[in-house]
């Protein structure tokens, strides 16, 4: 090889290996291996903190469940993932009997699925009207037609959206590796698609006292519902029997911290209620 060549292949292996090795947000998120820092407790206790009004990040204790999960290791029992879907209500489970010995997704260089990431949509958004009085039960509340007819993007933004009566609508099969968060879309790239997988929680916003910004708004107490933290368990022990092992758990908030405009959800989200749903379902089977 030429001598100019030479110097050339030094110089790009000189700039490329630092941006490699860049850690990015509170819990370091590695270029190179597409892993948050730390073992899967370290991991699970930084992505799920509490993530409170203006995205205010705090820490909260794990429940034993998930702590005990993410120690172990392992993977749900065939037992498990039975009682899973038996949780899911019609016509979702019918579509999860279908798709119940799928592979999930992996990464354009083959790595796994790894990660389960919380969401709420913000939406319906009220602005600077109250919230519905009967909001569970509401009707526009619980569509699922806005997050399918193209009203926020061309494909559904999340793999599973979940409304406040504990219904399930898929956006994309957990084979699809998608994007839905900045870290995905903004900072990695493609390269990040199919590590992640999406679920959309339905939770209304409406603008904090004063405020103009979408950047500056709240959702209701409490943040969702008993069914929806029962269905976010089913479908974490679904989708993490299919993946063969414990999914690490997420916070959309927690996996874009510190980059430009990350969104503040999910809101109001109760871990403790997330893992009494989850120890249940255990127990159960």
């Amino acid at each position: 090889m030429p001598r100019p060549a030479i110097a050339s292949v030094l110089v790009f292996s000189l700039l490329s290996a630092p941006a490699l090795a860049e850690e990015i947000g509170e819990c370091r998120f590695s270029r190179e291996t597409l892993t948050f820092a730390g073992t899967p407790l370290e991991q699970a206790t930084c992505l799920l903190r509490k993530v409170e009004l203006r995205a205010v990040r705090k820490p909260q204790p794990l429940p034993p469940v998930i702590v005990r999960l993410m120690s172990d290791g392992g993977e749900p029992s065939a037992a498990q993932k039975a009682a899973a879907i038996a949780a899911f209500p019609e016509p979702y489970r019918s579509y999860a009997i279908q798709h119940a010995d799928a592979p999930t997704s992996q990464t354009e260089e083959g790595l796994p699925l790894l990660y389960f990431v919380i969401h709420d949509t913000s939406h319906p958004f009220y602005a600077n009207d109250p919230f519905p009085k009967r909001l569970n039960a509401d009707l526009q509340v619980n569509d699922f037609a806005p997050y399918m007819n193209q009203t926020f993007a061309k494909a559904p933004v999340a793999h599973i959206f979940l409304n406040r009566v504990g219904q399930i609508w898929a956006g994309h099969e957990f084979q699809e590796g998608w994007r839905a968060t900045k870290l995905e879309s903004r900072v990695v790239g493609s390269r990040a698609r199919g590590r992640f997988v999406h679920i959309e929680t339905v939770q209304p916003r409406r603008f904090l006292p004063g405020a103009t910004s979408r950047g500056q708004t709240y959702g209701p107490k409490p943040g969702f519902t008993r069914e929806q933290y029962r269905m976010l368990a089913a479908l974490y022990v679904y989708t993490s029997a299919r993946a063969g092992r414990w999914l690490i758990p997420a916070q959309h908030n927690t996996v874009d911290s510190t980059i430009p405009e990350a969104h503040d959800d999910p809101q109001n989200f109760e871990l403790k209620a997330f893992g009494r749903e989850l120890e249940k379902l255990l127990e159960a089977a």
